[in-house]
């Protein structure tokens, strides 16, 4: 194809947000990412020191415990990420899967909120890993379905803003939870009502299944 003289101003100005009167349905898959990554960093990333300062393990036995974890989430996750997809396409939806998945991820958060020990984190890991598998698997597809201009589909990369904005953010949220309340357990709250934001952001799309 023939190179296409382009200004620095040019260049600029092709980078701009979709409107929002328009792409509503893009938006709020914006925020289902933003909202599910954050729940997802706010837990992940504090597993160790959630092991040792709530389930009260020593370094030992915690590193013990995340290593199992580690196996059943990635068990679980490869598990999810193979059967969600050929089971959204069969159901002709993509919608339905991630509203599943992120109530699973939720569910999974609030096993070691209930049941603070080891049997609760390995619950989390096996309910959460599972839910955050189809997330991964289908969420991705649903992005492209609202795409505000299938002819300009590069801009939708934007929507990897959400996802940095739920890795910095989810830490640092409970970094703050931990230091002023001197406890994991507001964090645990706090994700679980941000994965059932996800769903509803997800139930709210209206231009595709």
């Amino acid at each position: 194809m023939e190179r296409t003289k382009m200004t620095l101003k040019d260049l600029a100005v092709s980078f701009h947000f979709p409107k929002f009167s328009t792409s509503r349905d893009f938006y709020k898959a914006f925020g289902c990412r933003v909202c599910m990554l954050l729940s997802y960093q706010m837990i992940s990333v504090y597993q160790l020191y959630i092991v040792e300062d709530y389930v009260n393990q020593t370094k030992t036995e915690a590193a013990g415990t995340i290593a199992t974890m580690s196996i059943i989430t990635m068990v679980v996750s490869l598990t999810a990420s193979l059967i969600s997809g050929p089971i959204s396409d069969k159901m002709h939806t993509h919608k339905v899967p991630v509203i599943i998945a992120s109530l699973l991820f939720a569910i999974g958060t609030a096993m070691p909120w209930i049941m603070p020990s080891v049997t609760g984190m390995y619950l989390y890991a096996g309910i959460a890993g599972f839910g955050y598998g189809v997330y991964s698997a289908i969420d991705q597809a649903l992005n492209v379905d609202v795409l505000p201009n299938k002819e300009e589909a590069g801009k939708g990369l934007i929507l990897n803003l959400a996802t940095t904005l739920g890795q910095a953010v989810g830490p640092t949220i409970t970094s703050v939870v931990k230091t002023t309340t001197g406890t994991y357990t507001p964090a645990f709250a706090i994700s679980i009502v941000m994965a059932v934001c996800a769903a509803v952001f997800v139930l709210r799309i209206q231009k595709v299944k």
